[in-house]
Protein backbone atom coordinates (compact mmCIF):
# COMPACT_ATOMS: atom_id res chain seq x y z
CA UNK A 1 0.00 0.00 0.00
CA UNK A 2 1.36 3.48 -0.80
CA UNK A 3 2.11 5.97 1.93
CA UNK A 4 -1.28 7.59 1.43
CA UNK A 5 -3.83 7.06 -1.28
CA UNK A 6 -6.92 9.17 -1.78
CA UNK A 7 -10.32 8.45 -3.20
CA UNK A 8 -11.43 11.85 -4.44
CA UNK A 9 -14.71 13.19 -5.71
CA UNK A 10 -14.68 15.02 -9.03
CA UNK A 11 -13.53 18.62 -8.94
CA UNK A 12 -16.67 20.69 -8.41
CA UNK A 13 -15.37 23.83 -6.76
CA UNK A 14 -16.66 27.02 -8.33
CA UNK A 15 -14.11 29.38 -9.82
CA UNK A 16 -15.92 32.57 -10.83
CA UNK A 17 -14.07 34.99 -13.04
CA UNK A 18 -14.49 38.02 -10.80
CA UNK A 19 -14.26 36.57 -7.29
CA UNK A 20 -12.67 33.29 -6.20
CA UNK A 21 -14.56 31.01 -3.87
CA UNK A 22 -13.66 31.56 -0.23
CA UNK A 23 -14.42 30.89 3.40
CA UNK A 24 -14.06 32.43 6.83
CA UNK A 25 -13.65 31.17 10.34
CA UNK A 26 -16.19 31.76 13.09
CA UNK A 27 -13.43 31.68 15.69
CA UNK A 28 -12.94 34.70 17.94
CA UNK A 29 -9.48 35.25 16.53
CA UNK A 30 -10.83 35.96 13.07
CA UNK A 31 -14.35 37.07 13.88
CA UNK A 32 -17.15 37.97 11.57
CA UNK A 33 -15.58 40.98 9.97
CA UNK A 34 -17.38 44.32 10.18
CA UNK A 35 -20.86 44.14 8.65
CA UNK A 36 -21.52 46.76 6.02
CA UNK A 37 -25.10 47.88 5.65
CA UNK A 38 -27.10 47.63 2.44
CA UNK A 39 -28.45 51.08 1.52
CA UNK A 40 -32.18 51.28 0.93
CA UNK A 41 -33.14 52.38 -2.57
CA UNK A 42 -33.59 56.12 -2.88
CA UNK A 43 -37.11 57.20 -2.00
CA UNK A 44 -37.96 53.96 -0.18
CA UNK A 45 -39.56 54.62 3.18
CA UNK A 46 -38.96 52.07 5.88
CA UNK A 47 -41.27 50.88 8.62
CA UNK A 48 -40.86 47.82 10.85
CA UNK A 49 -43.84 46.17 9.18
CA UNK A 50 -44.68 46.72 5.54
CA UNK A 51 -48.11 48.08 4.74
CA UNK A 52 -50.66 45.68 3.27
CA UNK A 53 -50.75 47.93 0.21
CA UNK A 54 -47.39 46.50 -0.85
CA UNK A 55 -48.75 43.71 -3.05
CA UNK A 56 -45.30 42.23 -3.66
CA UNK A 57 -44.56 41.94 0.06
CA UNK A 58 -47.22 39.57 1.44
CA UNK A 59 -47.31 39.52 5.23
CA UNK A 60 -48.29 36.48 7.31
CA UNK A 61 -51.32 36.59 9.56
CA UNK A 62 -51.06 36.09 13.31
CA UNK A 63 -52.54 32.61 12.97
CA UNK A 64 -49.81 31.70 10.47
CA UNK A 65 -47.08 32.90 12.81
CA UNK A 66 -48.58 31.06 15.78
CA UNK A 67 -48.72 27.91 13.68
CA UNK A 68 -45.05 28.29 12.73
CA UNK A 69 -44.01 28.09 16.39
CA UNK A 70 -46.24 25.05 16.99
CA UNK A 71 -44.87 23.36 13.88
CA UNK A 72 -41.29 24.00 14.89
CA UNK A 73 -41.92 22.38 18.27
CA UNK A 74 -43.57 19.38 16.64
CA UNK A 75 -40.59 18.84 14.36
CA UNK A 76 -38.21 19.38 17.26
CA UNK A 77 -39.85 16.57 19.25
CA UNK A 78 -39.59 14.14 16.34
CA UNK A 79 -36.08 14.38 14.83
CA UNK A 80 -34.85 11.97 12.16
CA UNK A 81 -31.35 11.72 10.72
CA UNK A 82 -30.23 11.98 7.10
CA UNK A 83 -32.16 9.91 4.54
CA UNK A 84 -34.25 8.44 7.39
CA UNK A 85 -36.73 11.31 7.64
CA UNK A 86 -39.75 9.10 6.90
CA UNK A 87 -42.19 10.34 9.57
CA UNK A 88 -41.07 13.91 8.95
CA UNK A 89 -41.83 13.46 5.26
CA UNK A 90 -45.29 12.03 5.94
CA UNK A 91 -46.14 14.92 8.24
CA UNK A 92 -44.88 17.50 5.76
CA UNK A 93 -46.96 15.99 2.97
CA UNK A 94 -50.04 15.96 5.20
CA UNK A 95 -49.64 19.66 5.94
CA UNK A 96 -48.98 20.51 2.30
CA UNK A 97 -52.12 18.63 1.21
CA UNK A 98 -54.12 20.64 3.73
CA UNK A 99 -52.83 23.84 2.14
CA UNK A 100 -54.04 22.74 -1.29
CA UNK A 101 -50.74 23.07 -3.13
CA UNK A 102 -49.84 20.57 -5.84
CA UNK A 103 -47.92 17.86 -3.99
CA UNK A 104 -45.48 16.00 -6.21
CA UNK A 105 -43.95 12.56 -5.81
CA UNK A 106 -40.48 14.00 -5.31
CA UNK A 107 -37.20 12.59 -6.59
CA UNK A 108 -35.99 11.06 -3.30
CA UNK A 109 -37.54 8.59 -0.87
CA UNK A 110 -37.61 11.21 1.88
CA UNK A 111 -38.28 14.89 1.48
CA UNK A 112 -41.17 16.61 -0.25
CA UNK A 113 -41.79 18.84 -3.26
CA UNK A 114 -44.88 21.01 -3.79
CA UNK A 115 -45.84 23.61 -6.38
CA UNK A 116 -48.00 26.70 -5.95
CA UNK A 117 -49.07 28.00 -9.37
CA UNK A 118 -50.82 31.37 -9.31
CA UNK A 119 -52.04 30.90 -12.89
CA UNK A 120 -50.68 34.31 -13.81
CA UNK A 121 -47.51 35.33 -15.64
CA UNK A 122 -44.30 35.48 -13.68
CA UNK A 123 -41.14 33.63 -12.89
CA UNK A 124 -40.67 30.36 -11.02
CA UNK A 125 -39.05 30.76 -7.61
CA UNK A 126 -37.76 27.75 -5.69
CA UNK A 127 -37.68 27.85 -1.88
CA UNK A 128 -35.71 25.18 -0.04
CA UNK A 129 -35.74 23.94 3.56
CA UNK A 130 -33.61 21.09 4.91
CA UNK A 131 -35.32 18.52 7.13
CA UNK A 132 -32.78 16.21 8.79
CA UNK A 133 -31.56 16.10 12.40
CA UNK A 134 -28.33 14.95 14.04
CA UNK A 135 -27.20 11.89 16.06
CA UNK A 136 -27.00 13.86 19.33
CA UNK A 137 -28.61 13.28 22.74
CA UNK A 138 -30.48 16.47 23.56
CA UNK A 139 -29.74 18.36 26.80
CA UNK A 140 -31.32 21.72 25.99
CA UNK A 141 -33.88 21.61 28.80
CA UNK A 142 -36.77 22.89 26.68
CA UNK A 143 -40.18 21.42 27.44
CA UNK A 144 -40.56 20.19 23.85
CA UNK A 145 -37.30 18.25 23.92
CA UNK A 146 -36.60 15.41 21.49
CA UNK A 147 -38.61 12.27 22.18
CA UNK A 148 -36.11 10.08 20.33
CA UNK A 149 -32.98 8.99 22.18
CA UNK A 150 -29.78 9.95 20.46
CA UNK A 151 -31.51 12.20 17.93
CA UNK A 152 -31.83 15.99 18.01
CA UNK A 153 -32.59 18.96 15.82
CA UNK A 154 -29.37 20.69 16.86
CA UNK A 155 -28.94 22.92 13.81
CA UNK A 156 -32.33 24.57 13.32
CA UNK A 157 -33.75 22.46 10.52
CA UNK A 158 -36.96 22.12 12.55
CA UNK A 159 -37.33 25.90 12.32
CA UNK A 160 -36.52 25.88 8.60
CA UNK A 161 -39.39 23.48 7.88
CA UNK A 162 -41.83 25.44 10.02
CA UNK A 163 -40.86 28.73 8.38
CA UNK A 164 -41.33 27.21 4.93
CA UNK A 165 -44.85 26.04 5.76
CA UNK A 166 -45.53 29.55 7.04
CA UNK A 167 -44.28 31.03 3.78
CA UNK A 168 -46.51 28.70 1.76
CA UNK A 169 -49.56 29.70 3.82
CA UNK A 170 -48.71 33.38 3.47
CA UNK A 171 -48.40 33.19 -0.30
CA UNK A 172 -51.63 31.20 -0.58
CA UNK A 173 -53.45 33.82 1.51
CA UNK A 174 -52.29 36.53 -0.91
CA UNK A 175 -52.40 34.50 -4.11
CA UNK A 176 -54.79 36.93 -5.83
CA UNK A 177 -52.04 39.59 -5.65
CA UNK A 178 -49.27 37.35 -6.95
CA UNK A 179 -47.95 36.00 -10.23
CA UNK A 180 -45.60 33.21 -11.20
CA UNK A 181 -44.96 29.85 -9.57
CA UNK A 182 -43.47 28.86 -6.22
CA UNK A 183 -41.69 25.54 -5.83
CA UNK A 184 -41.31 24.37 -2.22
CA UNK A 185 -38.49 21.85 -1.76
CA UNK A 186 -38.07 20.09 1.58
CA UNK A 187 -34.65 18.52 1.19
CA UNK A 188 -33.32 15.47 3.08
CA UNK A 189 -29.76 14.79 4.20
CA UNK A 190 -28.20 18.23 4.40
CA UNK A 191 -26.13 17.24 7.42
CA UNK A 192 -24.17 14.79 5.28
CA UNK A 193 -24.30 17.20 2.31
CA UNK A 194 -25.79 14.53 0.05
CA UNK A 195 -29.47 15.46 -0.18
CA UNK A 196 -29.25 18.29 -2.70
CA UNK A 197 -27.05 16.25 -5.02
CA UNK A 198 -29.47 13.32 -4.79
CA UNK A 199 -32.49 15.46 -5.66
CA UNK A 200 -30.66 17.05 -8.58
CA UNK A 201 -29.33 13.72 -9.88
CA UNK A 202 -32.84 12.26 -9.81
CA UNK A 203 -34.37 15.00 -11.89
CA UNK A 204 -35.67 17.74 -9.62
CA UNK A 205 -34.31 20.50 -11.84
CA UNK A 206 -35.23 18.63 -15.03
CA UNK A 207 -38.88 18.60 -14.05
CA UNK A 208 -38.74 22.22 -12.93
CA UNK A 209 -36.55 25.02 -14.19
CA UNK A 210 -36.62 27.69 -11.48
CA UNK A 211 -35.51 31.20 -12.33
CA UNK A 212 -34.26 31.78 -8.78
CA UNK A 213 -33.74 29.85 -5.54
CA UNK A 214 -33.79 31.21 -1.99
CA UNK A 215 -33.44 29.80 1.50
CA UNK A 216 -32.30 30.63 5.01
CA UNK A 217 -30.39 29.17 7.94
CA UNK A 218 -31.09 29.83 11.60
CA UNK A 219 -27.96 31.03 13.44
CA UNK A 220 -27.94 30.87 17.25
CA UNK A 221 -24.92 33.15 17.70
CA UNK A 222 -26.38 36.14 15.82
CA UNK A 223 -28.69 38.72 17.38
CA UNK A 224 -32.27 37.52 17.24
CA UNK A 225 -34.32 38.85 14.35
CA UNK A 226 -31.38 39.96 12.22
CA UNK A 227 -30.90 39.00 8.58
CA UNK A 228 -27.38 38.75 7.19
CA UNK A 229 -26.21 37.67 3.76
CA UNK A 230 -23.53 38.41 1.22
CA UNK A 231 -23.33 38.59 -2.58
CA UNK A 232 -20.81 36.16 -4.02
CA UNK A 233 -19.02 33.83 -1.65
CA UNK A 234 -20.71 33.48 1.75
CA UNK A 235 -19.77 30.02 3.08
CA UNK A 236 -16.88 27.65 2.39
CA UNK A 237 -16.92 24.33 0.62
CA UNK A 238 -16.21 21.24 2.68
CA UNK A 239 -14.73 17.75 2.41
CA UNK A 240 -15.37 15.05 4.99
CA UNK A 241 -12.36 12.73 5.24
CA UNK A 242 -11.49 9.35 6.74
CA UNK A 243 -7.82 8.75 7.53
CA UNK A 244 -6.95 5.19 8.52
CA UNK A 245 -3.70 3.84 9.95
CA UNK A 246 -2.90 0.12 9.99
CA UNK A 247 -0.12 -1.85 11.64
CA UNK A 248 0.65 -5.19 13.33
CA UNK A 249 -0.83 -4.38 16.75
CA UNK A 250 0.69 -5.76 19.91
CA UNK A 251 1.10 -5.86 23.69
CA UNK A 252 0.82 -2.55 25.49
CA UNK A 253 3.88 -3.32 27.60
CA UNK A 254 6.09 -4.23 24.66
CA UNK A 255 5.01 -1.93 21.83
CA UNK A 256 7.17 1.08 21.08
CA UNK A 257 6.93 3.55 18.22
CA UNK A 258 7.44 1.04 15.45
CA UNK A 259 4.11 -0.18 14.08
CA UNK A 260 2.17 1.85 16.67
CA UNK A 261 -0.91 3.18 14.90
CA UNK A 262 -2.01 5.24 17.91
CA UNK A 263 1.31 7.05 17.98
CA UNK A 264 1.00 7.64 14.23
CA UNK A 265 -2.49 9.10 14.51
CA UNK A 266 -1.38 11.36 17.37
CA UNK A 267 1.48 12.62 15.20
CA UNK A 268 -0.98 13.29 12.36
CA UNK A 269 -3.64 14.99 14.48
CA UNK A 270 -1.13 17.20 16.30
CA UNK A 271 0.24 18.51 12.99
CA UNK A 272 -2.98 18.64 10.99
CA UNK A 273 -3.30 22.40 11.46
CA UNK A 274 -0.21 22.86 9.29
CA UNK A 275 -2.05 21.72 6.16
CA UNK A 276 -4.06 24.97 6.08
CA UNK A 277 -1.45 27.41 7.37
CA UNK A 278 -1.16 30.35 4.99
CA UNK A 279 -4.06 29.17 2.82
CA UNK A 280 -6.31 32.21 3.03
CA UNK A 281 -9.05 34.10 1.25
CA UNK A 282 -10.02 37.65 2.20
CA UNK A 283 -7.66 37.34 5.16
CA UNK A 284 -9.42 34.25 6.51
CA UNK A 285 -7.67 30.90 6.75
CA UNK A 286 -8.95 27.56 5.53
CA UNK A 287 -10.02 25.31 8.37
CA UNK A 288 -9.69 21.66 9.34
CA UNK A 289 -11.21 19.83 12.28
CA UNK A 290 -11.13 16.33 13.78
CA UNK A 291 -14.52 15.03 14.87
CA UNK A 292 -13.85 11.40 15.74
CA UNK A 293 -10.99 8.99 16.52
CA UNK A 294 -11.78 5.30 16.98
CA UNK A 295 -9.96 1.99 17.32
CA UNK A 296 -10.46 -1.52 18.66
CA UNK A 297 -7.68 -1.35 21.24
CA UNK A 298 -7.83 -1.59 25.04
CA UNK A 299 -5.74 -0.46 28.02
CA UNK A 300 -3.12 -3.13 27.35
CA UNK A 301 -3.63 -3.63 23.60
CA UNK A 302 -2.16 -1.50 20.85
CA UNK A 303 -4.72 -1.96 18.04
CA UNK A 304 -4.01 -3.00 14.48
CA UNK A 305 -5.95 -0.05 13.13
CA UNK A 306 -7.25 3.41 14.00
CA UNK A 307 -9.65 5.69 12.14
CA UNK A 308 -9.50 9.49 12.21
CA UNK A 309 -12.51 11.38 10.83
CA UNK A 310 -12.67 15.09 10.17
CA UNK A 311 -13.48 17.87 7.76
CA UNK A 312 -11.57 20.29 5.58
CA UNK A 313 -13.06 23.69 4.71
CA UNK A 314 -11.59 25.46 1.71
CA UNK A 315 -12.16 28.43 -0.57
CA UNK A 316 -11.61 27.16 -4.10
CA UNK A 317 -10.10 24.32 -6.13
CA UNK A 318 -6.55 25.59 -5.95
CA UNK A 319 -6.46 25.97 -2.17
CA UNK A 320 -8.33 22.69 -1.70
CA UNK A 321 -5.71 20.80 -3.71
CA UNK A 322 -2.87 22.51 -1.84
CA UNK A 323 -4.38 21.47 1.49
CA UNK A 324 -4.96 17.89 0.33
CA UNK A 325 -1.41 17.62 -1.02
CA UNK A 326 -0.09 18.76 2.35
CA UNK A 327 -2.30 16.22 4.10
CA UNK A 328 -0.93 13.43 1.91
CA UNK A 329 2.64 14.58 2.66
CA UNK A 330 1.87 14.54 6.38
CA UNK A 331 0.56 10.98 6.11
CA UNK A 332 3.71 9.88 4.30
CA UNK A 333 5.75 11.41 7.09
CA UNK A 334 3.71 9.57 9.72
CA UNK A 335 4.07 6.31 7.80
CA UNK A 336 7.84 6.67 7.62
CA UNK A 337 8.23 7.77 11.24
CA UNK A 338 6.16 4.96 12.76
CA UNK A 339 6.39 2.23 10.09
CA UNK A 340 2.63 1.98 9.59
CA UNK A 341 0.38 2.19 6.55
CA UNK A 342 -2.09 5.01 5.95
CA UNK A 343 -5.00 5.80 3.66
CA UNK A 344 -6.93 8.99 2.96
CA UNK A 345 -10.50 8.79 1.68
CA UNK A 346 -12.69 11.77 0.88
CA UNK A 347 -16.13 10.58 1.91
CA UNK A 348 -18.41 13.40 0.82
CA UNK A 349 -18.43 17.13 0.41
CA UNK A 350 -20.01 20.19 -1.13
CA UNK A 351 -18.93 23.26 -3.05
CA UNK A 352 -18.53 26.79 -1.66
CA UNK A 353 -21.79 28.69 -1.32
CA UNK A 354 -21.95 31.49 -3.89
CA UNK A 355 -24.90 33.90 -3.82
CA UNK A 356 -25.99 35.61 -7.03
CA UNK A 357 -25.62 39.39 -6.58
CA UNK A 358 -28.92 40.30 -8.25
CA UNK A 359 -31.00 37.84 -6.20
CA UNK A 360 -29.16 38.79 -3.01
CA UNK A 361 -29.90 42.45 -3.69
CA UNK A 362 -33.61 41.71 -3.91
CA UNK A 363 -33.60 39.63 -0.72
CA UNK A 364 -31.73 42.30 1.22
CA UNK A 365 -33.98 45.08 -0.10
CA UNK A 366 -36.98 43.18 1.23
CA UNK A 367 -35.15 42.60 4.51
CA UNK A 368 -34.39 46.29 4.92
CA UNK A 369 -37.96 47.29 4.15
CA UNK A 370 -39.11 44.94 6.91
CA UNK A 371 -36.44 45.35 9.61
CA UNK A 372 -34.28 48.28 8.53
CA UNK A 373 -30.59 48.13 9.31
CA UNK A 374 -31.03 44.82 11.12
CA UNK A 375 -30.68 43.42 7.61
CA UNK A 376 -26.99 43.78 6.76
CA UNK A 377 -24.14 42.40 4.69
CA UNK A 378 -21.67 39.91 6.15
CA UNK A 379 -18.17 41.38 6.19
CA UNK A 380 -16.31 38.18 5.36
CA UNK A 381 -17.29 34.63 4.43
CA UNK A 382 -17.45 31.85 7.03
CA UNK A 383 -16.01 28.33 7.22
CA UNK A 384 -19.37 26.65 7.52
CA UNK A 385 -20.93 24.73 4.65
CA UNK A 386 -24.36 23.78 3.32
CA UNK A 387 -25.37 21.82 0.25
CA UNK A 388 -27.79 24.58 -0.71
CA UNK A 389 -24.61 25.54 -2.57
CA UNK A 390 -25.30 22.70 -5.04
CA UNK A 391 -28.50 24.43 -6.17
CA UNK A 392 -26.64 27.73 -6.48
CA UNK A 393 -24.25 26.23 -9.04
CA UNK A 394 -27.27 25.69 -11.30
CA UNK A 395 -29.75 28.44 -10.37
CA UNK A 396 -29.10 32.07 -9.40
CA UNK A 397 -30.10 32.48 -5.80
CA UNK A 398 -29.49 33.70 -2.28
CA UNK A 399 -29.02 32.01 1.08
CA UNK A 400 -29.26 34.22 4.15
CA UNK A 401 -28.71 33.81 7.86
CA UNK A 402 -31.51 34.48 10.35
CA UNK A 403 -30.22 35.42 13.79
CA UNK A 404 -31.96 33.63 16.68
CA UNK A 405 -29.71 34.05 19.72
CA UNK A 406 -31.66 33.43 22.96
CA UNK A 407 -31.79 36.61 25.02
CA UNK A 408 -29.37 36.75 27.92
CA UNK A 409 -27.73 33.45 27.10
CA UNK A 410 -24.28 32.49 25.97
CA UNK A 411 -24.93 31.51 22.36
CA UNK A 412 -25.55 27.74 22.32
CA UNK A 413 -23.34 26.06 19.76
CA UNK A 414 -24.85 24.47 16.69
CA UNK A 415 -24.43 20.67 16.73
CA UNK A 416 -24.25 20.65 20.54
CA UNK A 417 -26.63 18.94 23.02
CA UNK A 418 -27.63 22.33 24.45
CA UNK A 419 -28.51 24.02 21.16
CA UNK A 420 -31.45 26.42 21.48
CA UNK A 421 -32.90 29.31 19.50
CA UNK A 422 -35.13 32.31 20.13
CA UNK A 423 -38.44 31.49 18.45
CA UNK A 424 -39.26 35.21 18.27
CA UNK A 425 -37.01 35.31 15.20
CA UNK A 426 -39.19 32.93 13.18
CA UNK A 427 -41.69 35.57 11.95
CA UNK A 428 -38.82 37.55 10.42
CA UNK A 429 -37.82 34.49 8.40
CA UNK A 430 -41.37 33.99 7.13
CA UNK A 431 -41.76 37.64 6.15
CA UNK A 432 -38.43 37.98 4.36
CA UNK A 433 -38.76 34.71 2.44
CA UNK A 434 -42.36 35.38 1.42
CA UNK A 435 -41.57 38.95 0.41
CA UNK A 436 -38.44 38.02 -1.52
CA UNK A 437 -40.15 35.12 -3.30
CA UNK A 438 -43.08 37.23 -4.45
CA UNK A 439 -40.81 40.04 -5.62
CA UNK A 440 -38.50 37.70 -7.51
CA UNK A 441 -41.48 36.09 -9.22
CA UNK A 442 -42.61 39.52 -10.38
CA UNK A 443 -39.22 40.73 -11.66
Amino acid sequence: MPASSATTRPTRRCTPRSSPCGAASTSSSQGWGRPSFVPRPAGTAWSPFMSEEHATTPLPSKSVLDDVVDLRRHFHKHPEISFSEHETTLYLKERLRELGVDLESGPTETGAVALLDTGRPGKTVMLRADIDALPIQEESGVDFQSRIDGRMHACGHDAHMAIMIGVARTLIDRISDLGGKYLFVFQPAEEIVEGAKAMIARGLLDDHRPDAVIGLHIVSFMESGTVISRPGLMWSGSDAFDVSFSGPGGHGGMMGRRGNVLAAQAFFVERLHTVVEGLEHEGVQCHTTIGNISSDGAWNIVPRGVLVQGSLRTFNDELREQALDRMRDLLREAQSEFEVQSNLELVHGTVPLMNAPNVTRTVMEVGQELIGDRASVLGRPLTVSDDFAEFLTRIPGCYFMLGARPEGDTPPAHHSPGFRIDEAALPVGVKVLAGAASRLAAE
